[in-house]
């Protein structure tokens, strides 16, 4: 009898336990977390950096050949940089969702380009291939012009061609593709 209640307790032990789990998870799923997408608040309290209606000189920047490509000069009316680094951690969890907003972009008519920040050329090189989205448009701010100015990363932010900040999003974007295109009209909405 006492050899059936020891092996009985652990099965009991268990089924609560992965009860109360799947209890917990699934409340924890349902409630809107600080940094969905559907979240109106789109920076995070106290990060500084660039703010909307802010304008900035937009710099030239280096692409992985090692060409230049000024900002400033682009046909496009408006620029969606996002912000990145290999030493985010969360960087490489956007990698869909970049995909998915240069093709927006591309429809929109809105020039995009992932900027790579506080790395060294050779470090954006295994980062973007590692991850897989070397085929992006990737620039290195080697000179520290815009990212000086980036506190948190990942970091979107939606300029004019003259350089003002017309929106920002701070950080890891929880991205739903079946709801995509929901979320990525977000993006190029005025705020």
């Amino acid at each position: 009898m006492k050899s059936i209640l020891k092996m009985f307790i652990p099965i009991v032990v268990f089924i609560a336990a992965s009860g109360a789990t799947y209890v917990a998870y699934t409340k924890w799923n349902a409630v809107e977390r600080p940094n969905s997408t559907s979240h109106r608040n789109d920076t995070i309290d106290g990060v500084k950096g660039l703010s909307e209606g802010e304008t900035i000189a937009l710099p030239a920047l280096m692409t992985l050949n090692g060409e230049q490509l000024n900002l400033a000069n682009l046909k496009e009316e408006r620029l969606l940089c996002v912000f990145i680094s290999s030493r985010c951690s969360g960087c490489s969890m956007d990698a869909e969702l970049w995909r998915d907003l240069q093709a927006e972009s591309s429809k929109r008519g809105v020039a995009f380009y992932l900027v790579d920040i506080a790395d060294s050329l050779d470090n954006l090189k295994r980062f973007s291939t590692t991850y897989k989205f070397e085929d992006l448009p990737i620039l290195f701010d080697a000179k520290d012009e815009i990212g000086k100015r980036v506190e948190f990363l990942p970091q979107y932010i939606l300029f004019t061609r003259t350089g003002e900040v017309i929106h920002r999003w701070d950080g890891v974007r929880r991205y739903d593709r079946k709801q995509g295109a929901t979320e990525l009209a977000r993006f190029f909405q005025p705020h």
